[in-house]
């Protein structure tokens, strides 16, 4: 029967595969991938990272991941209660005969572990040997207790995860209420009777009403063809807007000072109370008159 590491190095090779391909492709060194396919492992790393790389190399070579594993662990399995086994057949057995006083004394038994037939023994003999039945229940136990220890590491990290979320969900949510709770700091505190005495003896200063603006008359007089508009400033209103020709005259009442806008100068003639004027600028330009 092929050995794990007899099976990924025939896999590797016929696909045509050297180890250092394998070892970019994987991300694993090659030294380890090496004695991988040795049955080599012994390397001096954590059982998890032995699984991890067996199981990764298994699946770049397109084997069963999950099997490679569970042959992997049947394997070292095998191997150590081999190791055990023959470790304890090193001592061999002993045996006790019964001295003339009465005393047991010990017998060496044989270099084959078979009691000694010297004459006169009437103990039994001492077997360091476990039972096979024994060995089994150990190794079930030493599984069993290494696979409590990573689920109680597993749950662990997880209740840590857990419950470092759970502090920093709980920290934001302060903060979002304190900020929300802050913003009433800035609001005014309510009246008391002495913030009302003072108040009410602070003058206010009262403006005077705004006198009416006064109303005039104005006239725009033409002597040629000139576009006019006249906008009274302090409501926007336009008065008067259109085109005028030569001799044309437009009587206007306005309020408060006006702006007049047109197109030739030179073609208009502006009286006001009584006084005829003639703008200063010539073309498109714009005067005030208060």
């Amino acid at each position: 029967m092929q050995t794990i590491g007899e099976r990924l190095e025939e896999a590797r090779k016929r696909k045509g595969i050297s180890l250092r391909e394998a070892a970019e492709a994987t991300k694993i060194r090659s030294d380890f991938l090496s004695s991988i396919e040795q049955n080599k492992f012994d390397f001096e790393l954590p059982e998890i990272y032995k699984n991890g790389f067996i199981k990764n190399y298994a699946r770049y070579l397109r084997l069963d991941p999950e099997k490679v594993l569970t042959d992997y662990h049947a394997q070292q399995l095998s191997h150590t209660r081999l190791g055990r086994k023959n470790g304890a057949e090193l001592f061999g057995t002993m045996d006790l005969k019964k001295s003339p006083a009465g005393t047991a004394e010990p017998e060496a038994a044989g270099g084959n572990g078979e009691r000694s037939s010297t004459p006169g023994a009437s103990m039994g003999r001492i077997s360091s040997t476990p039972s096979p039945a024994k060995v089994d229940e150990n190794d079930e136990a030493e599984d069993q207790a290494g696979s409590d220890e990573e689920s109680d590491k597993i749950f662990y990290i997880k209740a840590g995860l857990i419950f470092v979320g759970t502090l920093a969900f709980v920290i934001v949510v302060f903060g979002l209420i304190k900020a929300i709770l802050g913003g009433g700091d800035d609001a005014v505190p309510a009246d008391n009777g002495t913030d009302s005495a003072i108040t009410s003896s602070v003058d206010i200063p009262v403006e005077p009403p705004s006198l009416p603006a006064t109303t005039s008359s104005l006239k725009l007089i033409a002597n040629g063809t000139v576009y006019v508009m006249v906008k009274q400033k302090q409501d926007n209103q336009v008065i008067y807007k259109g085109t005028l020709s030569s001799g044309d005259e437009i009587p206007l009442t306005k309020t408060g000072p006006v702006d007049v806008m047109f197109t030739a100068g030179e073609n208009l003639v502006i009286e006001q109370n009584g006084e005829r004027m003639r703008p200063g600028a010539s073309g498109t330009a714009k005067i005030t008159l208060d």
